[in-house]
């Protein structure tokens, strides 16, 4: 499935992407069901939506399928983001690819934005970068799993595209928090697209991963080419945390693409499985 976050006036309603083209809303597809989908993934509903999609779904129950997408949700318990996790993009700043842990960092629901939103660059902070990656979005509550049992906890995937100022980093390594941390820096959506959809178009690891800056890829790699895959993310992170449903882990990027005004940057997930684009102001 597909699940998205739609505007319509000034409401926000959770809705499913049908398989005939329509657009379901939740609330009215799953009996009682949510109108967003932090709660949806909270209340552990994905199987229940899918089984009432698969019954047939009555067109007083749909929503213009052109209605303007949104962010998926904006108050996730955290974001959690890697660094270096490839290792041509660990070359581009001058690094390694750490080998015995995963780094990482969290960033604060304040630099999410949705699908067409500017990612605005701030002024006097020099170069900026977009990173197209691969987010997994957390559907139970996950703590302390292994390595083996760690996909069962994820719902599905998002692209994503992270932002980072470059320039700020260089002056100091330990500056993550402050360099990832902008308003805007955390684009993701349009839709969640559930793991078993996502293995019907083609194994995880085979899974194209591509920043795209201007129409014109800028890098590309298959998950394949990860240091440290998704479920060794996931598993070596909860030993320390726990993860909740609609928790994001951003797992990396192939490579980062300085950016300004006047831009337009893509993530692009697998051949046509998902697209994210935002314009930068």
């Amino acid at each position: 499935m597909r699940i998205r976050t739609v505007a319509m006036g000034d409401q926000q309603f959770a809705c499913v992407a049908l398989p005939d083209g329509r657009l379901g809303r939740i609330d009215r597809v799953l009996a009682g069901g949510p109108t967003d989908l932090l709660s949806l993934l909270a209340g552990e509903q994905l199987d229940a939506l899918a089984a009432a999609v698969n019954t047939g779904v009555d067109d007083d129950h749909c929503v213009d399928p052109n209605a303007l997408v949104l962010a998926p949700w904006t108050r996730p318990r955290k974001i959690l983001g890697i660094g270096l996790n490839y290792g041509a993009h660990a070359g581009d700043l001058g690094e390694q690819a750490p080998r015995t842990s995963p780094a990482s960092f969290i960033k604060g629901d304040h630099t999410i934005v949705g699908p067409g939103e500017p990612i605005i660059v701030p002024p006097g902070i020099g170069k900026v970068t977009a990173e197209a990656e691969l987010g997994l979005v957390i559907g139970r509550t996950c703590y302390q799993v292994s390595v083996e049992d760690a996909m069962a906890y994820v719902a599905g995937v998002v692209p994503v595209l992270d932002q980072t100022a470059e320039t700020v980093l260089l002056e100091n390594p330990r500056y993550l928090t402050r360099v990832k941390n902008y308003p805007t820096f955390f684009s993701f959506g349009p839709d969640l697209i559930t793991l078993d959809e996502v293995l019907a178009h083609a194994p995880l690891a085979d899974l194209r991963v591509a920043t795209i800056h201007n129409g014109a890829v800028h890098r590309k790699d298959t998950v394949s080419g990860m240091t440290f895959s998704p479920a060794e993310l996931l598993s070596f992170h909860s030993q320390v945390m726990p993860f909740y449903p609609g928790d994001i882990l951003s797992t990396g990027t192939p490579g980062a693409v300085a950016i300004e005004p006047g831009d337009v940057v893509r993530c692009e997930l697998g051949d046509e499985l998902a697209s994210l684009t935002n314009p930068v102001r």
